[in-house]
């Protein structure tokens, strides 16, 4: 009797545990996809970084309502501005990266440059998949 409550107990704890460690990872997963959005949402200028500017301005300057709607003006043509500015200059940044890459290449061995391409072609990819542009 004994061995079958101490095996039962052994179960229990066991299942403690498995829950614990699914929410741990659940927990990560998630953070993650939801810290990867935000960034994204930062790096495009999004809604975030309006949101972002907006209260850190107005929380270090304590501004009025009629100052947060005229700053929320500011910059959202500030942040399209800047989307603007990177999309007219991509071709040249794309070209920075090639001869990067190019320059690189040349200080590796034949497996190392195919590595070098696969990496090069995912950050290609990468880009076309945020920007929506070929």
């Amino acid at each position: 009797m004994t061995e079958l409550i101490k095996k039962n107990k052994m179960k229990i704890a066991a299942g403690v545990i498995f829950v614990f460690f699914l929410g741990v990872v659940s927990g990560s997963l998630l953070t993650g996809i939801y810290l990867k959005h935000r960034i994204k949402d930062f790096i495009k200028g999004g809604p975030f970084m309006k949101e972002l500017s907006v209260k850190r301005l107005s929380s270090k300057l304590d501004l009025t309502t009629a100052q947060k709607i005229e700053i929320e003006k500011i910059v959202d043509n500030t942040l399209i501005q800047l989307r603007e500015f990177r999309e007219r200059h991509r071709p040249e940044i794309e070209g920075i990266i090639d001869r990067a890459v190019s320059l690189i290449k040349e200080k590796l061995n034949e497996e190392q440059k195919r590595k070098m391409d696969k990496l090069h072609e995912k950050l290609k990819r990468h880009w076309r998949d945020e920007h929506g542009r070929d």
